[in-house]
Protein backbone atom coordinates (compact mmCIF):
# COMPACT_ATOMS: atom_id res chain seq x y z
CA UNK A 1 0.00 0.00 0.00
CA UNK A 2 1.32 3.50 -0.84
CA UNK A 3 0.82 6.57 1.50
CA UNK A 4 -2.13 7.69 -1.00
CA UNK A 5 -4.02 4.66 -0.25
CA UNK A 6 -4.40 6.54 2.95
CA UNK A 7 -5.22 10.11 2.28
CA UNK A 8 -9.08 10.23 3.20
CA UNK A 9 -11.37 10.44 -0.08
CA UNK A 10 -15.39 11.32 -0.35
CA UNK A 11 -17.38 8.50 0.36
CA UNK A 12 -21.21 9.53 0.43
CA UNK A 13 -23.26 13.01 1.02
CA UNK A 14 -25.56 13.72 3.43
CA UNK A 15 -28.56 16.36 3.64
CA UNK A 16 -27.75 15.98 7.75
CA UNK A 17 -25.31 14.92 10.55
CA UNK A 18 -27.92 12.48 11.59
CA UNK A 19 -27.46 10.36 8.85
CA UNK A 20 -23.96 10.68 8.47
CA UNK A 21 -23.63 9.39 11.70
CA UNK A 22 -25.46 6.21 11.47
CA UNK A 23 -23.45 5.73 8.15
CA UNK A 24 -20.13 5.98 9.85
CA UNK A 25 -21.17 3.29 12.35
CA UNK A 26 -21.98 1.23 9.88
CA UNK A 27 -18.54 1.57 8.71
CA UNK A 28 -17.04 1.62 11.99
CA UNK A 29 -19.16 -1.93 12.62
CA UNK A 30 -17.19 -2.92 9.32
CA UNK A 31 -13.85 -1.90 10.38
CA UNK A 32 -13.99 0.60 8.37
CA UNK A 33 -12.40 4.31 10.25
CA UNK A 34 -14.70 7.05 8.49
CA UNK A 35 -14.79 10.89 9.20
CA UNK A 36 -17.83 13.07 9.01
CA UNK A 37 -16.96 16.58 7.75
CA UNK A 38 -18.64 19.70 7.96
CA UNK A 39 -20.66 17.87 10.74
CA UNK A 40 -21.37 21.28 12.61
CA UNK A 41 -22.76 23.24 9.79
CA UNK A 42 -25.35 20.09 8.75
CA UNK A 43 -27.03 20.62 12.14
CA UNK A 44 -27.73 24.58 11.31
CA UNK A 45 -30.21 24.28 7.63
CA UNK A 46 -27.47 22.55 5.75
CA UNK A 47 -27.47 22.84 1.81
CA UNK A 48 -28.24 19.22 0.51
CA UNK A 49 -25.23 17.22 0.82
CA UNK A 50 -23.38 19.34 3.26
CA UNK A 51 -22.77 16.77 5.11
CA UNK A 52 -19.45 15.00 3.81
CA UNK A 53 -18.63 11.25 4.78
CA UNK A 54 -15.21 10.51 4.32
CA UNK A 55 -12.81 7.21 3.94
CA UNK A 56 -9.44 6.24 3.27
CA UNK A 57 -8.85 5.55 -0.27
CA UNK A 58 -8.10 2.17 0.40
CA UNK A 59 -11.48 1.38 1.64
CA UNK A 60 -13.32 3.38 -0.22
CA UNK A 61 -15.03 1.00 -2.79
CA UNK A 62 -15.78 -1.76 0.21
CA UNK A 63 -17.47 1.34 2.18
CA UNK A 64 -19.48 2.39 -1.09
CA UNK A 65 -20.19 -1.16 -1.04
CA UNK A 66 -21.32 -1.37 2.32
CA UNK A 67 -23.39 1.65 2.17
CA UNK A 68 -25.18 0.50 -0.89
CA UNK A 69 -26.01 -3.27 0.43
CA UNK A 70 -27.41 -0.88 3.83
CA UNK A 71 -29.48 1.50 2.06
CA UNK A 72 -27.17 4.55 3.17
CA UNK A 73 -25.99 5.48 0.46
CA UNK A 74 -27.30 8.84 -0.88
Amino acid sequence: MSTNDYDLVLCARYSDTPMAAIARGLLDSNDIPAIIDNGIMGTILPPAGAVRLMVRRCDLDRARGILIKGGLYE
